[in-house]
């Protein structure tokens, strides 16, 4: 529980253009695009739809609903585990539900032997997600950040199919 609010039924949909407010929403905080890799700051509306279409490129996206109501985005491209969620959804279980949905989605209909994560070192709660999904750090480096438009240091994490089949067996 977090301000209050429990986390309820979650889904999961393809993206379509009438989830453009939504997203130019997340665009346009700071607190959010500045943990993301490649975003532009200030919010590009153009980028934000091209978001807003169904993916057609290598892996899975979805956006994440709370009860209907639009609570971030989740995917698995090409290889690559990344969230985007609204400030409400933040410290609620949400981003760890999400992506168990999203990883298991991308061993099963992708067949992937690995899902890499990545974090930038001045974001652990998103550290700590990858972490309780059983990703292991294996890689830190510089990697430039489109919003922050500098080099920042990024935390490269890893979960390989047979570590998430035995994570999975573990909690049955």
């Amino acid at each position: 529980m977090h301000g209050g609010r429990v986390m309820t039924k979650l889904t999961y949909h393809e993206f379509a253009p009438e989830d453009f407010d939504a997203m130019m929403a997340l665009a346009s905080d700071w607190d959010i695009v500045r943990q993301l890799g490649r975003w532009a700051w200030p919010a590009d509306p153009e980028q934000v739809r091209f978001y807003c279409i169904p993916f057609n490129g290598d892996g899975l996206n979805w956006t994440i609903k709370e009860n209907g109501v639009f609570a971030g985005r989740i995917g698995v491209t090409s290889g690559n585990l990344g969230y985007t969620l609204a400030k409400f959804a933040h410290g609620r279980g949400i981003a760890t539900a999400a992506s168990v949905f999203a990883i298991t989605q991308a061993f099963d209909l992708l067949g992937l032997s690995e899902i890499t994560g990545s974090t930038w070192v001045d974001n652990p709660a998103s550290a700590r997600v990858l972490q309780k999904l059983g990703f292991v750090h294996w890689q830190t480096h510089y990697q430039y950040a489109r919003a922050r438009r500098i080099p920042t240091i990024v935390h490269q994490h890893r979960l390989t199919r047979s570590a998430w089949d035995r994570l999975r067996a573990a909690d049955k």
